[in-house]
């Protein structure tokens, strides 16, 4: 159900130049809870615990971007809800959001479930019994009824979905082929859900969590306030923290107007698996510090082209002054044939011509400008691999957090056959050309062009991927042997920090994460309220 933003509710969200001329008293006071970050994490705790009548406010480091001012231009939208941080040596991107609704304003609306193979590996990591689909059922629920969890329809199969339906049948798995549940009720098939919906159609914490906590009326809302550190005491090895420092940035100008302390009885870190570590790791305080941001997972994706005979998707139209699209629903099915034993799955993605031009620049000049004219001849899927790093720690230099990654040998082989299999199916299903994501590309026109590739080496820093599936760094446990948080997530040796995000992942999930983010943090916040 869509709850829009209303003015009533926008009146308890404040921005930095507001904290700054005359609403200081929103600082003064000492809240019961402080939740630090407003995506599928944040935002779920924070509502959570305002609806359960706790004093709650909620601190975010981007801007309010109302979803009126967004647009279908994906660069400019791109720039102004999203931020990149790089993994060490700049080989992979990591996308976070950074704009209240955090990383929902930006995915792409898939609602997914870890396999069954993850609960029983997460369950003997963290050795917690309640650890499982079972228990996690209910939250699950809550979550999918305050974001109208769909199940899409092949009514909706549109050329790209085709595409990937017929892939999956020339790689022989077409039980593989899964209809997605989204978070929506009614997509209008623009087709752009990474950039933000302007049509406010899909489920994202602006029209969902953050209404129904604002109605409440115990959350407040900060945004343009950079978190920095806890503020706090250890005493008999035991951290309590009193507050959170924050440094308030005007968006559109750089410029920090104001620094204060944020005051509550209790912390919940829900800013996302490399910022909450980062933020932890800042509190020089903290025990088992050493612990914090220790292993990092990406599951990290890659984009593969291919060019077909006929077109893919039609041009957009102008539509009350502005320029639609309507590519369709980008994704209605999961190509999950091969994850439970090669760990890696794919779906079509969402297209638009920057991407392309981005893919293809290897090219000479003219063959780059023959393609960019074939755009809409042109398809896409989104690869994930589930990974396993053999070295992923989230650094800090001088304050500033950076994660310094090393991709296993096991993740190298994974990833190359996500890519081979990628382009054996778009070969299978009819594609002239594939185009693999990597800065030295080989030739695909045929089968027999594959097996060069199969041979050559291969390492993240040669292929173009990215991860806003970032999980991990202080993962649950039922002691601080088997994890650096608790099952209700709190951090080991502090009485009231709180971490509500994917970084109480023992393991990457194997799956789109944001629902399990969300009924994680819901489980969380709803153990917390019921010990207040």
């Amino acid at each position: 159900m869509i709850r829009p933003l209303t003015e009533s509710h926008t009146r308890r969200i404040y921005g930095a130049r507001e904290l700054s001329n005359g609403a200081q008293e929103v600082l003064d006071r000492n809240y019961a809870v402080c939740v630090i970050g407003s995506g599928p994490g944040g935002a779920v705790a924070a509502s959570t615990l305002a609806a359960a009548g706790l004093d709650v406010v909620l601190v975010e480091r981007g801007p309010f971007r109302p979803p009126k001012d967004f647009t279908f231009q994906a660069l400019d939208m791109a720039t102004r809800l999203g931020h990149v941080e790089l993994t060490r040596g700049y080989r992979t991107a990591l996308l976070q959001g950074n704009v209240l609704g955090g990383g929902s304003v930006i995915y792409g609306a898939v609602a997914m479930r870890p396999p069954a193979a993850v609960w029983n590996e997460w369950q003997a990591a963290a050795g917690l019994d309640d650890v499982s689909a079972e228990a996690f059922e209910p939250h699950y629920a809550e979550v999918g009824a305050a974001l109208s969890v769909t199940r899409q329809s092949t009514a909706l199969e549109n050329r790209p979905n085709a595409i990937v339906r017929e892939m999956a049948h020339a790689l022989g798995r077409p039980e593989g082929l899964h209809v997605v549940h989204r978070y929506t009720a009614g997509c209008a098939g623009v087709g752009l859900c990474n950039f933000g919906c302007a049509l406010d159609r899909k489920g994202t914490m602006l029209n969902s969590f953050l209404p129904i906590g604002l109605e409440s009326g115990h959350l407040t809302v900060l945004t343009e306030c950079e978190a920095q550190e806890l503020e706090g005491e250890r005493r008999a090895d035991v951290y309590r923290a009193a507050g959170v420092r924050i440094a308030c940035r005007v968006a559109e100008t750089g410029d920090v107007v104001l620094r204060s302390v944020v005051k509550a009885r209790a912390v919940v870190a829900a800013a996302g698996a490399f910022f909450t570590s980062a933020l932890l790791l800042r509190t020089q305080d903290l025990p088992h510090r050493d612990r914090i941001g220790s292993k990092v997972y990406l599951q990290p994706h890659a984009q593969v082209f291919a060019l077909f005979d006929e077109p893919v998707t039609r041009r957009g139209e102008i539509v009350d002054g502005r320029y639609m699209p309507f590519n369709g629903v980008p994704a209605i099915y999961n190509f999950l044939g091969f994850l439970p034993d090669r760990h890696f799955w794919w779906l079509a993605s969402i297209l638009f011509p920057a991407n392309l031009a981005a893919f293809v620049s290897h090219l000479p000049q003219a063959d780059h400008a023959a393609i960019m004219r074939k755009y809409h001849y042109t398809s896409s899927v989104t690869i994930t691999t589930r990974d396993n790093p053999e070295r992923s720690r989230v650094m800090l230099d001088r304050g500033r957090a950076s994660l310094d990654f090393r991709e296993s040998p096991r993740d190298v082989e994974i990833l190359r056959d996500s890519l081979l299999h990628a382009a054996r199916g778009f070969l299978g299903a009819g594609a002239r050309r594939v185009f693999m994501p990597l800065l030295r590309p080989p030739q695909i026109g045929c089968a027999q062009d594959l097996d060069a590739f199969a041979r050559r080496p291969l390492g993240y820093d040669e292929a173009l991927l990215y991860s806003d599936h970032t999980s991990g760094g202080t993962p649950m446990g039922r002691d601080s042997r088997h994890g650096v948080t608790n099952g209700d997530g709190r951090l080991f040796g502090t009485a009231n920090v709180y971490v509500a995000d994917s970084s109480l992942f023992p393991s990457s999930c194997g799956a789109n994460p944001s629902w399990t983010i969300m009924a994680l943090s819901h489980r969380v916040a709803s153990r917390l309220a019921a010990a207040s």
